[in-house]
């Protein structure tokens, strides 16, 4: 089955093109294509929801912020990746923390581009390297502050440790044992006791606590 893909993009060629990569070279779908955000949310259909948007920044009526801001306001578990021409760690911060599972160059290599999607649809998000340095700089999580690692559970450490190396709550389970269901309840108190929004929140606690070397990390592609 072919994964379910909307593109958000004021600029039709770059669109166009970028559908005939996502369709002639990955196995994907396109189901909605939208110039903007009011675009996209007029003609959005619950009843068909896709495994990846892939959301321009800069547009008119409505921007990719805004556009992000609603979307997962009302449907929290979206993955959402942002496209733009403007690499600015900042924004890049920004866009994390507000939700995005990633954020792309336009001008992304389009091999490293696929790999990176299938990252997103079957792991949740794709951080490479320099987003998880901006994101530990800019802290854009609640500081951790009085906790300790010991504070948190050895089992706790291993599923953290391999939720930083992007494996999925199965591939998890299978290697240490436990259910799917156990893992995502690890998952939970994890971002309880670190007092972490998203996965972000958590490689930023791993990265702070010594718990993950972001030289360990598979993000690079």
């Amino acid at each position: 089955m072919h994964n379910k893909i909307i593109l958000v993009d004021d600029e039709k060629l770059f669109r166009e093109g970028l559908k005939r990569i996502l369709v002639e070279f990955g196995d994907f779908m396109i189901i909605q294509e939208a110039s903007n955000g009011k675009e996209l949310l007029k003609n959005f259909d619950e009843n068909n929801l896709p495994d990846l948007i892939l959301l321009d920044l800069s547009m008119p009526i409505m921007d990719g912020i805004e556009t992000l801001k609603s979307l997962i306001q009302i449907h929290p578990n979206l993955k959402i990746a942002i496209l733009s021409s403007h690499f600015d760690g900042a924004l890049i911060v920004k866009m994390i923390e507000l939700g995005a599972a990633s954020f792309f160059a336009k001008n992304e290599d389009p091999n490293q581009l696929i790999v990176a999607i299938n990252n997103i649809i079957n792991k949740g998000f794709h951080y490479t390297d320099y987003i998880i340095q901006l994101l530990r700089s800019k802290m854009i999580n609640a500081k951790v502050t009085g906790l300790h690692a010991e504070e948190i559970t050895t089992r706790e450490i291993e599923v953290l440790q391999k939720i930083c190396a992007q494996k999925t709550s199965k591939e998890i389970a299978d290697e240490l044992f436990i259910s799917p269901r156990t893992v995502e309840g690890h998952r939970n108190k994890l971002l309880e006791k670190t007092n972490s929004k998203n996965i972000a929140g958590l490689i930023i606690y791993a990265v702070e606590n010594n718990l993950f070397k972001i030289n360990q990390s598979p993000f690079n592609i």
